[in-house]
């Protein structure tokens, strides 16, 4: 297979519930940079980069040989994530990629090779792809969405959900 892929990664540096949250350290590494190491992980991604609106998480993703993109302000607090990955295709030329790949930070544990989720939603033809916790809920941990349909800002009509029963940093507890 021959996909092409860009990741972008929303980190915020304000959490309500977890002051710091994102540059949490587990294992001697920020929650950011477990999930630039995923995303370097794969064959299929060409570029990563790191959203937020902070100098010491811009210096996180330079000091990781990955790139940067200012957030503005009314996609920080309580935003949809769909309204960042919105945001970023607009700014980023996305011609050359077939998908985007969101990564929130909080998942420092991800059980899923991220090629072979590439791999899936290839196969499924699907448009959205999202990993879910044992309950079904949506976690954040990963999402592929095919890029000519987030581009066009057409809704996704083939979306899938695949398990994926990794750690979801919300208070100091877990």
């Amino acid at each position: 297979m021959n996909i092409k892929a860009i990741v972008v990664i929303p980190a915020k540096s304000h959490s309500n519930r977890l002051p710091n949250k994102n540059i949490s350290k587990i294992n001697g590494k920020t929650l950011i940079e477990h999930s630039i190491n995923y995303a370097k992980s794969s064959k299929y991604v060409k570029e990563i980069f790191v959203s937020s609106d902070a100098a010491h998480i811009e210096d996180i993703a330079i000091l990781n040989n990955v790139k940067y993109i200012s957030r503005p302000a009314h996609l920080l607090g309580e935003a949809e994530v769909a309204d960042i990955y919105v945001d970023f295709v607009k700014k980023i030329n996305c011609k050359d990629y077939e998908f985007l790949i969101g990564l929130q930070p909080d998942h420092p544990d991800r059980t899923n090779n991220l090629d072979e989720l590439l791999e899936y939603a290839v196969n499924k033809k699907y448009m959205d792809l999202f990993t879910v916790n044992k309950d079904g809920s949506r976690n954040g941990s990963v999402r592929i969405i095919e890029l000519k349909y987030l581009i066009e800002g057409k809704m996704s009509r083939r979306v899938g959900s695949v398990m994926d029963n990794c750690t979801n940093i919300e208070t100091p507890e877990t």
